[in-house]
């Protein structure tokens, strides 16, 4: 079985966990050659280096087959057996194609890719690799400036080379701007409001009027027709320096902007 059919597989478990009312174990970016998830090729990896599959497929050692067979997990149990004969091609049997999200330019503007100048934000708390892209083509995201000071994550696929790989992949421009971020020490003890606001107070009197020279590049992109989104960790648009980063853009740019979060 080849990485489309198991793909396949595991986007229709997917599915199935959805229909039962529970938490899929994977996301998934669509396009023209089916689902594809990311985390899932880098969990495969991880249980490579410790033996237990392949490397670099998805077949079992037979330390992996030993750790299966000690798997108490009966939903798992019953797709496996029903699917295990049968390829993840949906043309063999009847799926349902998912909508495609093409993110290379050409393609996204021959399949509806929104124009004109955006401001957005995203934080990638509590997503996916998948999720977070998702919410980028779907935006018709064309680059991504990261204002983290350091843009590393101890989550899968949130450092500054797997989102420059992800940009690459899906036709968006991966722009670092490490001099518009916050100092991880000045986030200690931020236990209420009025911390935040001191916290991003100091910030806007301090880094961001430093910073002037970095504000206007983004909105001249913005101003000049491309949908930028400024990511950094926080979920919470108000919870993140992000926001003033976006208050700063948005009495730059030339246009009236009114910042969409993701």
């Amino acid at each position: 079985m080849g990485e489309s059919d198991v793909q396949w597989l595991l986007f229709d478990y997917g599915r199935r966990c959805r229909q039962r009312g529970s938490e899929p174990p994977y996301d998934f970016i669509t396009d023209e050659d089916g689902p594809r998830s990311f985390t899932a090729v880098a969990d495969r990896d991880k249980l490579a280096a410790r033996g237990f599959l392949v490397s670099g497929a998805w077949h079992l050692t037979p330390e992996g087959r030993r750790l299966a067979d000690n798997l108490k997990n009966g939903d798992v149990s019953v797709f496996a057996t029903r699917f295990r004969s049968r390829g993840g091609n949906p043309s063999t049997d009847g799926r349902r194609r998912p909508p495609a999200v093409r993110g290379r330019d050409e393609a996204a503007r021959n399949n509806g890719r929104p124009r004109g100048g955006l401001l957005a934000t995203i934080g990638y708390e509590g997503r996916s690799y998948e999720a977070y892209f998702n919410e980028l083509l779907r935006a018709g995201i064309s680059r991504l400036c990261d204002v983290r000071r350091n843009p590393i994550s101890r989550k899968w696929g949130f450092s500054k080379r797997f989102l420059q790989q992800g940009c690459d992949a899906f036709g968006i421009r991966y722009e670092p701007f490490r001099e518009l971020g916050v100092d991880s020490g000045a986030r200690a003890n931020l236990t209420d409001r009025a911390a935040y606001e001191r916290l991003f107070a100091q910030y806007e009197a301090t880094t961001l009027s430093r910073c002037q020279d970095a504000v206007a590049r983004i909105a001249g992109w913005i101003d000049a027709g491309d949908r930028v989104a400024i990511t950094c960790y926080e979920r919470d648009f108000g919870d993140c320096h992000r926001s003033r980063v976006a208050g700063a853009i948005i009495a730059a740019a030339a246009q009236p902007l009114r910042p969409k979060h993701l």
